[in-house]
């Protein structure tokens, strides 16, 4: 009997060659598929195991995106990421899941033995026909800046704003960041701060510093950081992001949703039984701290694992922390 990781193989390799024939890459044996634009912008397909997959059945998700190269550059770099890493769905600016009947939030695919694995496939055949052609668009600036209103919709400010951004300061940018989110705006004031320098007798509109920047919250308000310390424990699945946010709190890190959005399908291959299976997350406060999570087999609780170069006091409100939750 053929085992379903066989079939799912079988299926990934049929998708990778109908995805090739759009123009997309991948990287050899992943799940991960990227179409590049002449402007360094990327389209993902994404292929994102479900926590609900077993022995016998195959769930899963396909994912897409949208990853703008300005917004994929200062997310690099806000993650201390390297240059040549590459981008995937959960980086992207817009994403999405094709699913049974037109793209979908919630579809799952699942995949049993051959006669699943011959209908799934036919499935996600004809869909990603119907979807890419119309989604491949998003690779042309001209089109994606003129219509990014019906493509986004309340999100066409942060697209106009970052195509922006790449060419630097300007008033119509600043029109758009005047009425913006407040996380993203400031993502983006920092992407242009840090990639150009004012030309004579231009002057970047002045932000005012947030508690987080200023300095009157986190741990270098506490005092010179300790040695490399780890703090270790356990907490429930669903208060990983209150975990998140609130160590971002002590740190003085700007903890936001495409932080949160980072966290989507990324502890579905994790174990605690295995040193080389935990997801890791850099948080880039002061100081800068390493998160390590990873899920406990049979389980519903989450181990976590938190490194850097603490202060004890900063370790000790960690450890209460990890305690409650």
């Amino acid at each position: 009997m053929t085992s379903v990781r066989s079939l799912f193989g079988t299926f990934v390799e049929g998708l990778a060659e109908q995805l090739a024939g759009y123009g997309f890459e991948r990287a050899r044996g992943a799940r991960v598929f990227r179409r590049f634009s002449r402007d360094g912008d990327v389209f993902v397909v994404e292929l994102q195991s479900s926590a609900y997959s077993t022995r016998t059945e195959k769930a899963f998700y396909i994912n897409v995106a949208l990853v703008l190269a300005p917004h994929w550059q200062s997310r690099r770099r806000r993650l201390g990421l390297p240059g040549s890493e590459l981008p995937r769905s959960l980086h992207g600016i817009w994403s999405h899941r094709i699913g049974f009947t037109t793209l979908s939030g919630g579809d799952q695919w699942r995949i049993t033995d051959r006669a699943t694995l011959a209908k799934v496939s036919e499935h996600v055949r004809r869909r990603v026909d119907e979807a890419l052609p119309e989604l491949l668009q998003m690779l042309d600036r001209d089109t994606l800046f003129v219509d990014a209103a019906e493509l986004f919709r309340g999100g066409a400010w942060r697209v106009r704003a970052w195509l922006l951004a790449e060419k630097g300061p300007s008033e119509e940018l600043e029109r758009l960041l005047s009425a913006g989110e407040p996380a993203a705006v400031r993502m983006i004031r920092d992407y242009v701060a840090n990639s150009y320098e004012p030309a004579p007798g231009e002057l970047l509109r002045a932000r005012p510093r947030s508690h987080h920047e200023s300095g009157s919250r986190g741990v270098h308000s506490q005092g010179a950081p300790d040695a490399e310390r780890a703090v270790q424990g356990r907490v429930a699945e669903d208060n990983i992001v209150q975990l998140l946010r609130r160590i971002s709190g002590y740190v003085g890190y700007a903890y936001d949703d495409l932080d949160e959005a980072a966290l989507t399908g990324a502890l579905d291959d994790t174990s605690d039984e295995s040193a080389d299976a935990w997801f890791r997350y850099p948080l880039m406060g002061m100081p800068p701290l390493t998160v390590q999570l990873a899920r406990s087999p049979g389980g519903t609780a989450v181990s976590v694992r938190v490194e850097g170069a603490m202060a004890q006091i900063l370790a000790t409100r960690m450890e209460t922390l990890l305690d409650l939750l």
